[in-house]
């Protein structure tokens, strides 16, 4: 499929709703280019990006034909979430080994990535349901 023409897609249609001030939240790995687009399109709107899924260990990321655009695009949001500190380990890690970007701990226990003079906030959110509350 034509992964890069849904994102696009997906950019047009935020574009069209966003107002100003707006948080725009961009939820897993099938969107991932999504932040590259938006933040062309939308200079200065507030960009998160979470991710579901876990995120591979370098030594598997980097086999990757476009992994430099992919990190590239994740780091183009303002906040990049993800379930364990294991899948941001591995993000931070990807982006020092193929991008050369340093990490470093900052207020509150969030790490942060600098990149293009901003700095992009990473956390860990674990998400679950209590099953006695539900049952």
């Amino acid at each position: 499929g034509d992964h890069l023409g849904v994102n696009r897609i997906f950019a047009s249609k935020v574009v069209e709703v966003y107002s100003e001030g707006d948080v725009v939240w961009v939820h897993d790995y099938h969107l991932l280019m999504l932040p590259s687009f938006l933040s062309r399109k939308l200079e200065g709107a507030a960009i998160g990006l979470f991710l579901h899924v876990p995120f591979p260990s370098s030594e598997c990321f980097r086999i990757l034909a476009h992994r430099d655009e992919i990190l590239k695009s994740m780091l183009c949001a303002d906040h990049v979430g993800f379930h364990l500190y294991e899948y941001a380990r591995h993000f931070i890690t990807c982006c020092k080994r193929m991008l050369g970007l340093e990490s470093a701990a900052m207020q509150g226990g969030v790490m942060g990535i600098s990149n293009n003079g901003r700095t992009v906030s990473i956390t860990c959110s674990h998400v679950g349901l209590d099953k006695e509350t539900i049952l």
